[in-house]
């Protein structure tokens, strides 16, 4: 967290980044335009072609909706804490592409980044196949890098889906399921039905399945797959003591000291208590005592309600759908019920923006809409309109000029807050 009238600076990642981009963005971002292509056929080749990789791995598998992000990062804290060297896959990144190849918390370095992509894309390349998407390719890479550095364990978070996703080749530890809801309808279905089943494929036979609370519709189509669910809320009593998110948590079979964590609000008690959950089974798993406490205090998970100013607050949050709206309103509402906010909001193509705008617009005293530095960025003249029809006070503005707008505004009077929200990639508004 960063404090007092001081955003953050990100002016040295911004030159990694830009080092990056000389390396890799030509040869792998361009993968981007082959799309999606479900199916694991043509990620299973190329594994089989690196001499199979993720099967030297012993792997938590994560996915979900909304929190597992968040999820992975409190189980990859704990391990780490309790002694294991640690593998951390997740998606998207914030601003950096080695965001999402962590060994014992670490981004992989520059230098071996590029290695790796070389090395990737040239087997690739010899398989006369299909090219690989970005995101097989990112997959493999993962696998690659924490096979050769021996992790004992690896996080695996799916990119969206789960039955094809590409990181499904994996038969893990022990699978966890947060939360499942709405969310990109034209590659998953437009019922929770749909989504549920595509979520429901990183199910194994024999493999422990760990699920929050879910929607009616959706346990039972987890419950298809004829494996037995465990439910975090049946085995993790978590209690919040004091703000901002002081907890007392219990398990099964014991009461954990006092737990201060910094990832606030309710998703987030929701999220630690299926992440404990699945530490819990691994540990009797693996005979070992996780350690909760050093690891769920020092854990960190950039823009999920991350606070970047604190007077007056500034706050960034990941939300892109309607659910995960809802439980940013809850947060805001639980943290500062008494103060006006104003949102600064972009978002990629394909999310449901009117649910998210009904879903805020109660709670929006102003808004600033602009278009994101992404391919699949949604228009911020179209968003304007969006947030007409839905009936709250908002403008169009430029990312170069949004920042400074927008404090004009939260500096005219006391008890207002801006909060940055509708896409990881707004982060990059801090560069």
């Amino acid at each position: 967290m960063h404090y007092e009238n001081e955003l953050f600076s990100c002016s040295s990642i911004f030159l990694l980044m830009s080092a990056y981009k000389k390396t890799y963005e030509k040869e792998l971002f361009a993968r981007t335009a082959f799309g999606i292509n479900p199916g694991l056929e043509k990620i299973s080749a190329l594994l089989t072609a690196l001499g199979n990789p993720h099967q030297n791995l012993a792997v938590i598998h994560v996915a979900g909706t909304n929190g597992k992000g968040s999820v992975c990062a409190m189980l990859e804290s704990v391990l780490r804490a309790s002694g294991f060297k640690t593998g951390l896959y997740t998606s998207p990144h914030l601003i950096s592409f080695a965001e999402r190849f962590r060994v014992n918390g670490k981004m992989i370095p520059a230098k071996k980044l590029e290695e790796y992509i070389k090395k990737i894309e040239s087997v690739d390349d010899a398989l006369h196949d299909r090219p690989a998407t970005f995101f097989e390719i990112s997959t493999a890479l993962a696998f690659q890098y924490f096979s050769d550095e021996q992790v004992d364990i690896a996080i695996i978070e799916t990119g969206m889906g789960g039955r094809w996703d590409a990181t499904n080749v994996v038969i893990p530890l022990l699978s966890i399921i947060t939360r499942i809801d709405l969310d990109h309808a034209n590659y998953l279905g437009d019922n929770l039905e749909k989504v549920a089943y595509e979520k429901a494929g990183i199910i194994k036979p024999g493999r422990p399945v760990i699920s929050v609370p879910q929607d009616e519709s959706v346990q039972r189509v987890l419950q298809e797959k004829g494996e037995p669910i465990l439910q975090s809320a049946e085995l993790i009593s978590v209690t919040k003591v004091s703000a901002p998110q002081k907890l007392k948590i219990e398990t099964t079979s014991q009461s954990l000291p006092l737990i201060h964590l910094p990832l606030f609000g309710a998703c987030q008690r929701e999220n630690v208590a299926v992440a404990v959950a699945g530490l819990d089974v691994l540990g009797s798993m693996l005979e070992f005592e996780p350690a909760y406490k050093k690891g769920l205090e020092s854990v960190e998970w950039g823009s999920r309600f991350e606070i970047l100013q604190l007077n007056p607050p500034i706050i960034i949050d990941g939300a892109h759908n309607p659910a995960a709206a809802q439980a940013l309103v809850q947060t805001l509402r639980e943290l500062y019920p008494k103060y006006q906010i104003g949102f600064i909001l972009g978002f990629l193509e394909d999310k449901d923006i009117n649910g998210f705008f009904k879903t805020i617009s109660s709670e929006v005293s102003t808004a600033w809409l602009v278009d994101l530095d992404e391919e699949r960025s949604l228009d911020a003249a179209f968003l304007l309109l969006q947030a007409k029809l839905t009936g709250f006070q908002a403008v169009s503005s430029s990312p170069s000029k949004v920042l400074k707008e927008a404090s004009v505004w939260l500096n005219q009077e006391p008890n207002r807050l801006l909060c940055i929200t509708g896409s990881l990639y707004l982060k990059k508004l801090f560069l």
